[in-house]
């Protein structure tokens, strides 16, 4: 129901743009600015570019944050949000006309801007308006379930009380502990939530329980995949990335989303199409690096240059991962032994190609034959994948990566539980931008060295 009164905001959205339009194109013709300048061209040359136009300002919104449904901003905020993107389109119109070579009215154009602006926020708090009047009759709440009744949990619903006239509504607690308290209901245990979220149709859970372990808050997400139902931690008990934590849910209460079962429109073909770009360019232009490698292994400690080692990929499908050698002729690959960069199995040349990280250069294949992806978790061996916890599997939701969280944030340095933590909240919150911001920060750990070996 709440993604259908957020269609509302679309219908809005694309009324304003086209009103504007037509005024525009009324006033700069039969308006004023008529007695200045000469006729435009037809009303039928901006009729055929006007759906274009509509569909660049829905993009440009949707790229802003204007069409979350679960999300809460304030009017000025959103008075701000709107006239960023609409000056971005507004640019992008322009530069487009430019670039088209066809010569459009810049007058009508920044009519059309002006008149956005205001009638876009004009129907946006009318929309508003009528929206809050259905959540005051119980339509389209955002159902909240808090798991831990304790004093952070009670605070969370304190403040609920606050959202009620903008759809947010409590459905209860769940804690193993704690029983229920008068205005403070709990309605289960842990070990109950799926069928808990089931039965009272949860959009989000908040968790606000500072006791339960890393480990048990993401067994409970990784238990519930079914329904768009998003995860969120409440305060310092999840802090992953510095700079993630989003307060525009709940005005003054500081979370971090971490699951969220509907993925990113990233996810898909526009992610595979970017790695075999990405993977075939680093390719070519590294290819004559494979040569001299090849040959400064084979002449320091003989054949083979390239290994293949067996991996465990996206849905648990077994591939192998290729790799420059960079231990000793005979070493037993997983043999007991020091680890770390004072390990006397690995060669003088694998010392150097572990240091660049040069010796995941073969890899560049794997990502083009689509067993692994730019960015991701790192490929794991199968005997330690038997071994994972429900929410550990989740890192096989998807394709294993050449670089990833763990190494911009740590690398080798973090111990294996905390670089499946990190996993786990890359794989809920996948996107373009996270991406390439992995990618470019792991150029200079590449350059540094550091955590490698």
């Amino acid at each position: 129901m709440r993604k259908n009164l957020n269609i509302l905001i679309y219908l809005s959205d694309i009324i304003a743009l086209s009103l504007s339009f037509f005024v525009a194109y009324y006033l700069r013709n039969f308006g004023p600015f008529r007695i200045f300048l000469e006729n435009v061209q037809p009303i039928s040359v901006y009729l055929f570019a006007l759906p274009f136009a509509t569909l660049l300002l829905l993009g440009v919104f949707k790229f802003s944050g204007l069409y979350e449904e679960t999300k809460w901003v304030k009017p000025v905020s959103e008075i701000y949000g709107v006239t960023k993107a609409v000056a971005t389109w507004a640019l992008l119109i322009m530069a487009g006309s430019y670039l088209y070579k066809y010569d459009y009215s810049r007058i009508i154009v920044i009519l059309t801007f002006i008149f956005c602006l205001t009638f876009t926020n004009i129907g946006r708090a009318l929309v508003r308006s009528f929206i809050q009047k259905l959540y005051k009759k119980g339509i389209g709440h955002i159902r909240i379930l808090i798991v831990g009744a304790g004093r952070p949990g009670r605070e969370l619903a304190r403040r609920l009380k606050n959202y009620t006239s903008i759809g947010y509504h409590l459905v209860g607690f769940i804690d193993d502990r704690t029983q229920s308290r008068k205005n403070f209901p709990v309605i289960g245990n842990t070990a109950m939530i799926t069928k808990v979220i089931e039965k009272e149709k949860v959009d989000e859970v908040y968790i606000t329980d500072p006791t339960l372990s890393h480990a048990k808050i993401l067994n409970i997400m990784a238990k519930y995949p079914k329904r768009n139902v998003r995860f969120r931690v409440v305060s310092s008990i999840f802090d992953l990335v510095s700079g993630v934590v989003d307060v525009s849910r709940l005005e003054s209460i500081p979370s971090l989303e971490l699951w969220r079962s509907q993925k990113s429109w990233w996810t898909g073909t526009p992610k595979r199409i970017f790695d075999i770009l990405f993977a075939l360019v680093l390719y070519v232009a590294s290819s004559p690096f494979w040569l001299i490698i090849c040959l400064a292994i084979i002449l320091s400690d003989g054949t083979p240059a390239i290994l293949k080692q067996k991996r465990v990929g996206q849905a648990g499908k077994i591939f192998y991962m290729l790799k420059f050698r960079t231990m000793k002729k005979g070493t037993a690959m997983y043999a007991d032994g020091p680890r770390g960069p004072n390990d006397n199995r690995i060669t003088a040349v694998g010392k150097l190609l572990r240091k660049t990280s040069l010796d995941e250069l073969p890899q560049l294949i794997n990502v083009i034959k689509g067993e692994m992806s730019m960015v991701g978790p790192r490929p794991e061996m199968p005997q330690k994948v038997a071994k994972y916890s429900p929410w550990q599997a989740k890192r096989l939701d998807v394709k294993p990566g050449l670089t990833g969280l763990w190494q911009i944030l740590g690398r080798k340095d973090l111990p294996l539980e905390e670089n499946l933590e990190y996993d786990f909240y890359y794989i809920n919150n996948q996107s373009f931008l996270l991406d390439m911001t992995i990618i470019v920060k792991t150029i200079p750990l590449i350059l540094s060295g550091k955590g490698a070996y």
